[in-house]
C-alpha cells in the first residue's frame, strides 16, 4: 500500500495552494471591475448570485476532496483509484438533486434573485457543475501541474470573456452565463485527461452513498464556518435590500476566501497527522499545534492589515459607493482567528482521533445559533446584523468545542505536548 511520503510534503503543499489560488483567489481580481461596470445594484446582484453559487458548490462537495484525497493516496493500484473516482461522480450526482431544488427555491425566494430568473438559474448551473472539478484528484496522484495549467486556463478564458463582453449594467444577465462557459471548458479539460482511468464513470449508487456517510463530518464540521459565510450573502438577499447586500458581499467575498485558504492544506496534511497518532502521538500533537499557531498567526496579521488599510483601500478598489462595506469588513474579519482555532481542533487534534459526533454535534449547533440568530438580526441592522449573527456562531462553536475537550480529557493531552515550527514536516527517523 502506498504510504504518505513525508518528503514531498512541503511540494504537494506549495503545488495544491497555486492550483487553489488560479481557481478561487482570481476571482477577486473581477470584484473591483464588477463594482465599477455594474454600480452598487449590479454588484449587489452579482454578490447574492455568488454566494449561492458558492453555497451550492460546497454542498455537493460535501467534504469530497479531502476524504478522496486521503483514499487516493493509500489506494494499493489503479484499479483502486478507478474505484475512488467512480464513487465520487455518483456521489456528487447524487447530491446534485436535492441541491438543484434548493437553488432553485432560494432563487425564487429572493427578491435580489428573483428579478433576474435566467441569471439565477444559471448560477444555479455553476455551482452544481464546479462541484464536479478533478483537482484533488490530480493533486493527489502526484499531478499538480496538469491541474494548475488546467486552472490557468480557465482562468484566462474566464477573464477574456468577462472583460470582452461586460461593459455596462446592462450586460449583468451575460455574467454568470460567461463563467458558466469557462467553467463547462475547465470540466471537459480536466476529465479529458482521466478519462482512461475511470473503469466505469459511475459506481453504484451503494458506493456513492457509503463516501456521503464517510464525509459528512469533514462536511458538516469544515464546511460551517465557510458554508455559512457563503450562505450569509444568499439569506440576506432575502431579509435585506440589495444597499445591504452589497455592502456586505465586499467582506463576505473577502473573509471567505481568507477562511478557505485553510482547506487545501487539509488534504495533504489530515491523512499525515491521522498517521501519526497512530504511530507517535506526541509528534502528531506537535505538528497539529505547528499548524495551529500558522494559521492563527496568519488570520491575526490578516485581522491587523484590514484594521489598517480598508478605510482607504476599498474606496480605491471598488469605487466611492462601497464606503458603507468598510466597517462591516472590520467588524467581519474578526470571524478569521475564531475560525482558525475553530478548524485546527477539529481537523487536526479531533478528526484523527475519530471524534467524530463530537464534530459533528458541535457543526450542527454552530449552524442553528447562526440562522436563527441572523433572522432578527439583519432584517433590523442589514449587513451589520448579519456580521453579528455569524460571530456568535463562531463563539458558540469554540465553547462547545472546549467544553467538550474538557470533558473527554483530551485537553490534558493536547496541553501536556509542546509546539513545533509548521514548516518542520520531515519527521526524523522511520514514518
Amino acid at each position: 500500500m502506498d504510504q504518505v511520503k513525508p518528503s514531498k510534503t512541503r511540494a504537494e503543499l506549495a503545488a495544491t495552494y497555486f492550483a487553489y489560488v488560479v481557481r478561487y483567489v482570481y476571482p477577486l481580481l473581477l470584484l473591483p471591475f464588477y463594482g465599477r461596470t455594474l454600480g452598487p445594484a449590479g454588484y449587489g446582484v452579482v454578490m447574492a448570485g455568488m454566494s449561492l453559487s458558492n453555497t451550492l458548490w460546497r454542498f455537493v462537495n460535501f467534504g469530497f476532496p479531502t476524504v478522496g484525497g486521503r483514499d487516493t493516496v493509500y489506494a494499493k493500484d489503479s484499479a483502486g483509484r478507478a474505484a475512488i473516482l467512480s464513487s465520487h461522480m455518483t456521489g456528487r450526482l447524487l447530491l446534485c438533486i436535492p441541491t438543484a431544488l434548493f437553488g432553485l427555491g432560494a432563487v425564487a425566494f429572493s427578491p435580489v434573485l428573483s428579478a433576474h430568473p435566467m441569471l439565477g438559474c444559471t448560477t444555479v448551473l455553476l455551482g452544481l457543475l464546479a462541484a464536479f472539478n478533478p483537482g484533488w484528484y490530480f493533486t493527489s496522484t502526484g499531478r499538480a501541474r496538469t491541474s494548475i495549467l488546467i486552472e490557468v486556463v480557465g482562468f484566462v478564458t474566464s477573464l477574456a470573456l468577462i472583460f470582452l463582453f461586460v461593459r455596462h449594467p446592462s450586460d449583468l444577465s451575460l455574467v454568470f452565463f460567461l463563467l458558466l462557459a469557462s467553467c463547462v471548458l475547465q470540466t471537459a479539460l480536466g476529465y479529458g485527461v482521466i478519462r482512461r482511468e475511470f473503469s466505469g464513470w459511475f459506481s453504484s449508487i451503494k458506493a456513492g452513498v457509503d463516501l456521503i456517510q464517510r464525509s459528512k463530518v469533514i462536511f458538516i464540521y469544515t464546511g460551517t464556518s465557510v458554508l455559512l459565510i457563503t450562505a450569509s450573502t444568499c439569506l440576506l438577499s432575502v431579509l435585506a435590500p440589495a444597499a445591504e447586500v452589497g455592502a456586505f458581499g465586499v467582506a463576505e467575498r473577502l473573509i471567505a476566501v481568507a477562511l478557505s485558504l485553510t482547506v487545501p492544506a487539509s488534504q495533504i496534511l489530515i491523512p499525515k497527522v491521522t498517521y501519526l497518532v497512530g504511530q507517535d502521538p506526541e509528534k502528531a500533537n506537535r505538528l497539529a499545534y505547528g499548524i495551529l499557531a500558522f494559521f492563527l498567526f496568519g488570520s491575526l496579521v490578516g485581522v491587523a492589515l484590514t484594521m489598517l488599510l480598508a478605510d482607504w483601500m476599498v474606496p480605491l478598489v471598488f469605487g466611492k459607493g462601497f464606503q458603507s462595506s468598510i466597517p462591516v469588513l472590520k467588524v467581519f474579519v474578526l470571524v478569521l482567528p475564531l475560525s482558525v482555532v475553530n478548524q485546527t481542533l477539529g481537523l487536526y487534534f479531533l478528526i484523527p482521533r475519530h471524534r467524530d459526533g463530537m464534530l459533528a454535534r458541535a457543526g450542527v449547533a454552530t449552524a442553528a445559533v447562526s440562522i436563527v440568530a441572523a433572522i432578527p438580526l439583519a432584517s433590523h441592522w442589514g449587513a451589520m446584523g448579519m456580521v453579528a449573527a455569524r460571530l456568535l456562531g463562531e463563539l458558540t462553536l469554540l465553547a462547545t468545542l472546549l467544553v467538550s475537550l474538557i470533558r473527554s480529557g483530551l485537553i490534558r493531552e493536547m496541553a501536556a505536548t509542546g509546539s513545533t515550527p509548521f514548516f518542520a514536516l520531515r519527521p526524523r527517523g522511520k514514518g
